[in-house]
């Protein structure tokens, strides 16, 4: 029995050793950092519509809508542009697009329009931020603005056809 007593000291002794070598703690701190970047996404949806020259278009305009979407974090000011064209006229400027239309082809024929912010037609939406409509807000969820789109009456020179312009749509953050 001492011999059972004496090794069951023995190991009371070397698991209280332990225990008191285990009681020791030190600590750190660790700093976890996420950057959130400004950032846009940006879509069309171009405008169709017919254009009758003699009848219906002879002295009334065709208005028609087109639409650019933006998806912007938090926080961004996004400023929307719109490009002059691929068949722009001659004279025409990013603050003052003369936008055409075009029959494509080998001697194409054209068709005059403006990209408008209002809806009375009457403020050009162009390819610079004083042009530009006033800045979208950002929420991180997709914002659609409606583009307004005018065909002049009266251009009876161009035959029929289907008639073509591409714009590119820039944001700006």
């Amino acid at each position: 029995m001492q011999k059972f007593v004496r090794n069951m000291i023995v190991i009371s002794a070397a698991a209280s050793m332990c225990s008191s070598a285990l009681a020791g703690t030190a600590t750190a701190t660790m700093t976890n950092t996420v950057t959130i970047s400004n950032s846009c996404s940006i879509s069309t949806l171009g405008f169709t519509t017919t254009y009758d020259p003699i009848v219906a278009n002879a002295a009334t305009n065709q208005y028609t809508t087109a639409s650019v979407t933006t998806t912007c974090t938090v926080g961004a000011s996004p400023v929307i542009t719109l490009g002059q064209g691929a068949n722009a006229n001659t004279g025409s400027t990013n603050a003052v697009p003369l936008r055409r239309l075009s029959s494509g082809g080998g001697t194409p024929s054209y068709l005059n329009y403006g990209l408008f912010s209002d809806t009375n037609h009457a403020v050009t939406w162009g390819n610079t931020a004083a042009t530009a409509p006033a800045a979208v807000t950002a929420t991180g969820l997709p914002t659609t603005i409606t583009i307004y789109a005018s065909v002049p009456s009266g251009q009876t020179s161009a035959p029929a056809a289907t008639y073509t312009d591409t714009v590119v749509a820039t944001v700006t953050f």
